[in-house]
């Protein structure tokens, strides 16, 4: 059997870079029926609304389910004033 790791190139002694980005979502503060928007940030040329959304997504998983009963939030990529982002709500 072939190995499909055969390429794979390990490098050594390349540090961890000193920032990370971990950024906190402030869930704890929506109710049932509450929404907001939020934008990529704009200082970053590579953030797009799919990006931020994907980010918000696992945040918002990992706080819900810390939740009893579990919190629900939905999340789409919108227009808003002719900005791109990300609308949440929190339905339960």
């Amino acid at each position: 059997m072939e190995d499909p790791w055969k390429d794979l190139v390990l490098t050594k002694n390349v540090p961890v870079p000193e920032h990370a980005r971990r950024t906190t979502y402030p869930w704890e503060r929506f109710e049932v029926g509450d929404s907001t928007f939020f934008e990529p940030d704009t200082t970053s040329e590579h953030d797009t609304a799919a990006r931020l959304k994907n980010r918000m997504d696992q945040s918002a998983r990992t706080f819900s389910k810390k939740q009893t009963p579990d919190w629900k939030f939905v999340m789409r990529v919108t227009l808003e004033e002719e900005k791109s982002g990300v609308r949440v709500w929190r339905v339960e």
